[in-house]
């Protein structure tokens, strides 16, 4: 049976749905799957398949300013709202999940979230708001956000770029991320299997983010996998994409 692209609007979201062809209407369990900075939902399709094909339903939302949803905001406008975009990401989460339920799309509270690097760091922050996600998988994400917070500002610091916030304004953005940094929130995991995949030359989410943040995990005795890639930079891999469907289809 073949595996079909829905393209559908949920409130705001535009979404693509991939699921078997003959399941379009059957509860399924679900994996959202949500995209990178600067990225599309599209570009997430060969992980949407390799899912599809184990019998899950895809969702891949597009998030706000990206793609369909660019609108008419400025490259400077997007770089300096990268915080807010991932928070408006767990508004959308919210969202979809109550359209699954009500549609009876989602069987059986069978509902796993994950996403690559602002997607992997979405899918943290979403655990720790969101119980009903009882899967997760971080692409190259950060679990640290107000370490990864300081990184970005470091950045953007170094490219002599200055910023449209004061320091007590930026102060308070990132006072605010402790609230959905789930990495000093592991309380919250309470067992949620969790797979991190990170390059080991990843340049632009800090490897050693992934190192730490499974070592605390571990040593918290934590469901967790942890699969590095030597030699390999910020782009996920099929291996990745098909640790992930492994992942997948064990726990959720």
């Amino acid at each position: 049976m073949g595996i079909v692209i829905d393209r559908q609007l949920v409130d705001d979201i535009p979404i693509l749905m991939i699921h078997e062809q003959d399941k379009q209407a059957a509860p399924l369990p679900v994996v959202i799957y949500f995209h990178g900075f600067t990225s599309a939902k599209e570009q997430n399709l060969p992980t949407a398949y390799l899912l599809a094909e184990q019998g899950y339903r895809v969702i891949l939302p597009e998030a706000l300013h990206h793609g369909e949803r660019r609108g008419n905001v400025t490259d400077d406008e997007i770089q300096f709202g990268f915080w807010k975009i991932v928070q408006h990401n767990l508004v959308d989460l919210h969202k979809l999940m109550n359209w699954l339920t009500r549609g009876g799309l989602l069987e059986a509270g069978r509902l796993g979230v994950a996403g690559t690097s602002m997607g992997g760091i979405t899918t943290a922050a979403a655990l720790t708001q969101f119980e009903q996600v009882k899967v997760a998988g971080l692409m190259m994400g950060s679990a640290k956000l107000q370490y990864m917070a300081h990184y970005l500002l470091k950045g953007i610091e170094q490219q002599g770029i200055e910023l449209p916030y004061t320091n007590e304004e930026i102060t308070a953005q990132v006072d605010e991320l402790g609230k959905i940094d789930l990495s000093q929130k592991i309380e919250v995991i309470s067992g949620r299997p969790i797979i991190i995949w990170h390059g080991e030359e990843d340049r632009v989410v800090p490897f050693d983010h992934a190192v730490e943040f499974y070592e605390q995990l571990a040593q918290n005795g934590e469901n967790v996998k942890f699969v590095s890639e030597k030699g390999r930079d910020h782009k996920v891999s099929r291996e990745g994409m098909i640790e992930l469907t492994n992942w997948m289809k064990t726990y959720l």
